[in-house]
Order: C-alpha cells, then sequence, then structure tokens
C-alpha cells in the first residue's frame, strides 16, 4: 500500500510524463501550494495546446484554443469536511488565473465516509472533476461531470 506522499510522486509523474500528456501538456508543479488559507499538498498545471515541430505547431496555434488546466491534491480528509471551502478556493483560482477546467484528488488512507460520497455525487460543477482515492484498497471514485467520470485513468496509479 503506497503512503499518500508515494501516490502523488506517482500522480505527478504520470500528469508530467506519462498518460497525462494526452489531456493537457502539465508543465509545472507546486508542492504545499496555499491559495484562499487553504494548503493544497501538490498543483500541476498547464495547457493544452499541443507542441509539435514545424506543420504540426503550426497548425496547434493556429487552430487549437490555449485551455489552461489544473490537478490539485488535497490529502487526508475523509469525511470532506472541508470540501466546501477548497472547492470555493479552487473556483476563485480558477476564475483568477482563467483555468477553464480542474481536477481535485483527494487521496486518504483509510476509508471515505459514505457522507463523503454523497456530497461527491452532490456536486455539480462541470469544469470541476473530484476523486476520491482509497489507498488502502485503491478504490477511486469520481463525481458524475464529464471532467470527473474522464479522470479516472489518469490518476489511477496503482497498476
Amino acid at each position: 500500500m503506497p503512503g499518500i506522499r508515494e501516490y502523488l510522486l506517482k500522480l505527478e509523474y504520470n500528469l508530467m510524463l506519462g498518460g497525462g500528456r494526452w489531456v493537457a501538456d502539465f508543465n509545472e508543479s507546486f508542492w504545499k501550494f496555499s491559495f484562499n488559507e487553504v494548503i493544497f499538498e501538490m498543483m500541476v498545471c498547464g495547457g493544452m495546446r499541443p507542441k509539435g515541430f514545424a506543420l504540426s505547431k503550426l497548425a496547434s496555434t493556429l487552430l487549437m484554443p490555449n485551455y489552461h488546466a489544473a490537478c490539485f491534491a488535497y490529502p487526508d480528509d475523509p469525511g470532506l469536511k472541508r470540501l466546501p471551502v477548497m472547492l470555493k478556493a479552487v473556483q476563485r483560482y480558477m476564475k483568477e488565473q482563467e483555468i477553464q477546467w480542474s481536477w481535485v484528488v483527494i487521496p486518504c488512507e483509510s476509508a471515505f465516509s459514505p457522507q463523503a460520497r454523497t456530497s461527491l455525487e452532490k456536486n455539480e460543477a462541470r469544469d470541476l472533476g473530484i476523486a476520491l482515492v482509497n489507498l488502502q484498497t485503491q478504490e477511486i471514485v469520481t463525481s458524475h461531470s464529464y471532467i470527473g467520470r474522464r479522470m479516472g485513468r489518469y490518476i489511477n496509479t496503482f497498476k
């Protein structure tokens, strides 16, 4: 069973150098990232404009919008007591930095409460995907938004 630190290191690697490259060009990583009195263990951000050489670079510059994306990690909150405060901070950061969509990953070394799962299902933000990651059972529960449903394969580092 990996600890939270090991999981986040694998997640950072997967987003920046692994399968996450197909989603966005995550090129910046911050540890102990603080915003609005909320301290995230890790934050990875980048853009969605693909890089290339010659013609592909020209085509991506002319045809693709450069959306910005981010992934926030907020560990060890199995009851999700600080979820509303954390989500408000994430959405405010997204607005200030003009980020179009974000993932919020909440890894924990114990089981999540049933209330945590229901509060996750109640989240209706379309530009935000939330995932609960139980490191003990290697279970990942995501929010029902499109971004939340798609994030499961990229944050699964248990393989």
